[in-house]
């Protein structure tokens, strides 16, 4: 009984003096982390991304029969919906949850990996094209939505007639 309680001791002792190590360890990791996205210009490819999503959104006018009088309320929808996006999801609200996430998947080698990556010139030359090849890729999926919209349409009307369909079924039950 007497060495388990030694035992215990001994435990208690020794994971009170790592505690501090690995509080370190943690504080030192989330710092990588946070450089880590400061190397990829999380910040500003936020930014661009909702640049490039209100342009969207605007080029959205013809697909959803916007006339030409509705186009400044239009407008203003995408510019608030823009606006609103930005606010609720700024670079100062989603920095920590984006560090949580790279802490629980990435190892302290796949980040020093990551943080070379974005300090080469390789890194640096992917970031500054990445808001282009964005840009170009919404472009692309939005001339895919533009013809698929319809189709779309038809599957919610097709689901909805079901849908109803079956509820007047089991209500007449």
């Amino acid at each position: 009984m007497k060495s388990h309680k030694s035992l215990a001791v001994v435990l208690l002792g020794a994971s009170l003096l790592l505690a501090p190590l690995t509080h370190a360890d943690e504080n030192n990791r989330r710092a990588q982390v946070e450089q880590l996205l400061l190397e990829m210009h999380m910040d500003t490819t936020l930014n661009s991304m909702y640049d490039q999503m209100e342009q969207m959104l605007l080029n959205m006018q013809k697909q959803l029969n916007i006339s030409e009088d509705e186009k400044p309320l239009f407008e203003e929808f995408a510019h608030k919906y823009t606006k609103m996006m930005r606010e609720e999801l700024s670079w100062d609200k989603m920095k920590q949850p984006l560090v949580d996430i790279y802490v629980k998947h990435y190892t302290d080698k796949e980040i020093a990996d990551m943080a070379a990556f974005y300090a080469s010139e390789s890194g640096r030359s992917m970031v500054a094209k990445m808001p282009q090849v964005m840009q170009e890729s919404m472009a692309a999926s939005q001339s895919f939505m533009a013809s698929i919209l319809p189709k779309m349409t038809e599957l919610q009307k097709e689901f909805a007639e079901k849908l109803k369909e079956r509820r007047s079924e089991h209500s007449a039950h």
